[in-house]
């Protein structure tokens, strides 16, 4: 289900929610910029709940956000999780999870009931499903409703955690972000946004891109997967039912492949004037390890790309970003840290 409604072909139907949602973005940063992450939090939440749902978040207190703010806290459980205390805040965060999962899911099934639908993922499923046979739709509803939670679940958290990162990379190497306002001036010659058929014309800004999800991997160990079969690797042997974990940071943090890997350089995946290719001597291309492995990799990858894309080419057409400053007006430089867990 995943595949067909998020595969690369199916990529750019949601080209036009999330422009309008990276123009909307602009809005919401250029009128209170201190409020940062929660406009970067609205802005990965629209998107999503559009192309899930076909729902429209309109503010920053909507009731969707605050649903899936009160599930996705889950990932902050303490190590020492309490007895009787922890068990209470267990039942809690369970219906708060089936709350995401349920509500939004049951307003677009009433759309369509209604006729009133706006085309959206849950739609497409609903309409596949219902044109097989009426039991084939009664026998795949958890399945879609599942999918689409876990599609909210999932790309608003990386979402916001990819352009987060962007924005600290660029206060932390300024010189980035002059050569992408050099190269966007040059191709939009302040006449216009960015859109998405400037990609190929923009290639320091692909590049970005790249270096943003090899510099600060959204989830650094990917998810578990098993072996189906009995392997060896390297003169490891590695029995079925072995569960491994790939280690994404490690892969796009070693210096052999990555040269100064704790450097945000955009300049690693460039040859003058065009992105490296298949063909030209290449570092590993960190959007195929940082979005996981094998059959069950990302399956809303090209979206996100598109996502990331369209939202960093469109702030630094507008806007500059600098460090903040002191109460005498000195910049201070800020420290990167980062919360451990599954999304960093």
């Amino acid at each position: 289900m995943f595949h067909r409604q998020f595969s690369q072909s199916a990529a750019p139907v949601h080209w036009n929610v999330q422009r309008k949602e990276a123009h909307a973005l602009l809005r919401r940063l250029l009128d209170t910029p201190e409020d940062l992450i929660e406009h970067l939090r609205h802005n990965a939440a629209s998107v999503i709940m559009n192309v899930t749902y076909g729902i429209n978040i309109s503010s920053k207190g909507d009731r969707y956000i605050t649903i899936a703010e009160k599930a996705l806290a889950v990932k902050y459980i303490p190590e020492w999780a309490p007895g009787a205390g922890f068990r209470r805040k267990a039942r809690e965060w369970k219906k708060a999870v089936r709350e995401m999962r349920d509500a939004p899911f049951e307003t677009t099934m009433d759309a369509i009931k209604e006729g009133t639908a706006s085309p959206s993922f849950v739609l497409n499923l609903f309409q596949e499903l219902e044109a097989e046979s009426k039991d084939c739709l009664k026998n795949n509803i958890e399945v879609v409703k599942g999918c689409a939670g876990m599609s909210y679940a999932g790309g608003t958290e990386s979402t916001l955690s990819a352009l987060s990162s962007f924005v600290l990379a660029i206060i932390l190497y300024p010189e980035v972000q002059e050569k992408a306002q050099e190269e966007l001036d040059h191709l939009l010659d302040h006449s216009r946004l960015p859109d998405f058929l400037d990609r190929d014309s923009l290639p320091y800004i692909n590049a970005i891109v790249k270096e943003v999800l090899r510099w600060s991997p959204v989830a650094p160990l990917g998810l578990p997967h098993m072996a189906s079969e009995d392997d060896e690797y390297n003169g490891y042997f590695i029995p079925a039912g072995t569960t491994v974990v790939g280690n994404t940071w490690a892969i796009l943090h070693n210096p052999i492949t990555f040269p100064n890997p704790s450097v945000f350089n955009p300049d690693r995946f460039l040859v003058p004037g065009k992105l490296k290719t298949s063909s030209d001597p290449s570092p590993l291309d960190p959007l195929s390890a940082t979005f996981g492995y094998g059959r069950r990799i990302c399956p809303g990858r090209y979206m996100a790309g598109a996502q990331l894309w369209i939202s960093i080419a469109c702030i630094l057409a507008v806007f500059d970003i600098k460090c903040g400053v002191d109460e005498d007006g000195r910049p201070v430089r800020p420290h990167p840290t980062f919360t451990s867990g599954l999304i960093r």
